[in-house]
């Protein structure tokens, strides 16, 4: 009589090679790019189908980036996801993982309630493993990823590794944040000191006279209206002093000029004061008047 072979056990996924998947991301360019392209680093890192990476923000999940096998089917059902954000709470799972900071394989159990999952109606989550992303002792996202298309079982070792991969990723996406962050605190720099430069260079070689001595500002006829409007401003102002002055005619709030300039509000607020000053104007409103009435008054003017 023979004996029926036992079937064999599953084998254990190979551990990911973690020094290969810093390497690999940090090879991406800006934060952007590092959101769009880590699912897809991580399936292919991990052996995933499908890898879902979301980002949290005022108590809800919202979709940021997804792999699938089928990239059309990926950004087509990542638009679906985009518009569904999921409020975080109970009894969603990713509640309970976010409040434990431990990655976590998720079993659907038959003849047991599924597990209720972010996304799990479109996405038809059954197994998966979900994996938080963290900085700063603080959840900023989660990464999902299973094999269900592919049949696959997943393991708590799979997990495991997908919670070495947020944690990579966590980390290059710090720096890149950062890189990014400073960046932007260089063009603003680089505009103060144009501003200094500017500044220096006029301190001595405008006339004083005894009005100025006294504290009097000189009156708005000191302005040079008498020459061509445009090229007085361009004497008068910065280059980035003209380009918030022209966002400030057309309407613009501190947080709206910063937002289209890629600056600080407190950047904006520091280009908003010269420019008053300059334009020897106690408020907004009066130096969009004095404004138009410089340029539009040369448009008068008989060529």
């Amino acid at each position: 009589m023979h004996s029926k072979p036992r079937p064999s056990a599953p084998q254990s996924p190979a551990k990911p090679d973690l020094a290969a998947v810093l390497s690999r991301l940090a090879e991406l360019g800006p934060p952007s790019e590092l959101r769009l392209k880590s699912p897809s680093i991580a399936a292919a890192a991990l052996d995933f189908d499908r890898v879902l990476l979301s980002s949290v923000g005022d108590g809800t999940l919202a979709a940021a980036a997804l792999h699938l096998p089928e990239p059309a089917a990926a950004r087509e059902l990542l638009e679906l996801l985009q518009q569904q954000p999921v409020a975080l709470g109970y009894p969603l799972v990713e509640g309970e993982i976010m409040r434990r900071r431990r990655a976590q394989l998720v079993r659907h159990t038959r003849g047991q309630p599924a597990p209720r999952g972010a996304f799990s109606e479109l996405l038809g989550w059954t197994d998966c493993a979900i994996a938080p992303v963290i900085l700063d002792g603080r959840v900023i996202g989660f990464l999902h990823a299973d094999r269900q298309p592919s049949g696959r079982e997943l393991t708590d070792a799979d997990a495991a590794a997908l919670a070495s991969f947020a944690v990579c990723f966590a980390l290059v996406y710090e720096r890149a944040v950062l890189r990014h962050r400073l960046r932007v605190q260089l063009n603003e720099l680089r505009d103060v000191a144009g501003w200094a430069d500017a500044r220096s260079s006029e301190l001595g070689e405008r006339a004083i006279s005894l009005d100025e001595i006294a504290g009097a500002q000189p009156p708005a006829s000191a302005l040079p209206a008498a020459v061509d409007a445009t090229a007085g401003l361009r004497d008068l102002l910065t280059r980035r002093e003209l380009d918030v002055l022209a966002l400030v005619v057309a309407g613009h709030t501190n947080a709206g000029i910063a937002k289209e300039l890629v600056v600080s509000e407190g950047t904006v607020k520091f280009h908003v004061k010269n420019i008053l000053r300059k334009l020897h104007a106690s408020n907004r409103a009066e130096a969009t008047s004095r404004y138009l009435r410089l340029t539009l008054g040369q448009r008068r003017q008989p060529g």
